[in-house]
């Protein structure tokens, strides 16, 4: 919704009916080809295509299945509708070989020169470095991250963070709207004026997420991105260092035997298996998890308690 209309669109994505036949002659059955009262079994099934996107439920938009079963009564015709109607809803995780993904198997790296202070007085300059080993990953993979910061100035900076970032883009007829959610965190201490700071393979974990790209539906977009963000102290603009990432479902053929996994929380589990710490800094490094819901279970959410148009 913008100040002068409200935007949006749908997509069907895939849609399959089947009517369940009603044999003449089972013992349930009378002269009129009707059930007779109790309860009766009807196995059907039906493949799903292979290239579905993903399930997916953002601030503004969502992709979701679902089954329905409508049950039609004795004098009721079909154009009045159903007697009574059952919804189930089913999610799926669409596939993503990285293999395929250009670039996927490439290291990337980013590095900023920024002033720090507000604009009647700058107290020096930050120097920051960002660099991952490649820049395709799998769901549930541990990503380590190198980065340094140089604090060239004479204010401290209060802390500093790196995060894995889902940045999403909703189409519709009118333009186009994104959103931007903070999955996982990993922050780290301050740096002292004239100060360095190293980050050498601290892991990010990527939670049960959809692939990149959610190809197949034209009207929403996902792209992840990892983010370091530096933050002075006092009155000064948070310094941000972006990298792009894709994220799949099949690893990349060399790194099959490579990919390291943070162990995932079951319900009853009441020790969270961070914080963790650095080997070469004395400051504590701990893992925020923005998105913990989205670790456990093995395919993306939907709405529990919403109702299905």
């Amino acid at each position: 919704m913008t100040s002068s209309d409200i935007q949006n669109s749908d997509e069907e994505i895939f849609n399959h009916t089947s009517v369940l036949p009603i044999k003449a002659g089972e013992k349930q059955i009378d002269d009129e080809g009707v059930l007779h009262s109790g309860s009766h079994y009807f196995p059907f099934e039906f493949v799903l295509p292979l290239k579905l996107p993903s399930s997916f439920k953002g601030k503004h938009g969502r992709l979701r299945y679902y089954v329905r079963m409508s049950v039609y009564s004795k004098g009721v015709f079909p154009q009045s509708g159903p007697h009574t109607e059952r919804t189930s809803k089913f999610a799926v995780i669409g596939a993503l070989d990285l293999n395929n993904e250009p670039d996927a198997s490439l290291p990337v790296e980013n590095d900023t020169f920024e002033a720090v202070g507000s604009w009647c007085c700058i107290a020096g300059t930050v120097t920051a470095m960002l660099k991952l080993d490649r820049k395709g990953y799998t769901i549930k993979e541990a990503i380590p991250v190198y980065a340094e910061i140089k604090n060239l100035s004479a204010r401290r900076i209060a802390s500093t963070q790196v995060s894995l970032i889902q940045n999403v883009t909703y189409y519709s007829y009118r333009g186009r709207f994104s959103e931007s959610t903070t999955l996982v965190t990993v922050h780290k201490g301050r740096i002292a004026p004239r100060g360095k700071q190293t980050w050498n393979r601290e892991l990010l974990s990527v939670p049960t997420v959809p692939p990149s790209h959610l190809r197949g539906c034209k009207i929403i977009d996902v792209q992840y991105s990892i983010e370091l963000c530096i933050k002075p102290c006092g009155v000064a603009r948070k310094v941000k260092l972006p990298v792009d990432i894709v994220i799949g479902t099949v690893a990349l053929k060399d790194q099959q035997h490579k990919v390291t996994c943070h162990p995932l929380l079951s319900p009853e589990d009441t020790n969270f298996p961070f914080p963790f710490f650095s080997a070469n800094d004395d400051s504590e490094v701990f893992l925020t998890d923005l998105s913990m819901h989205n670790m456990l279970p093995t395919a993306p959410p939907w709405e529990e308690d919403d109702d299905i148009p």
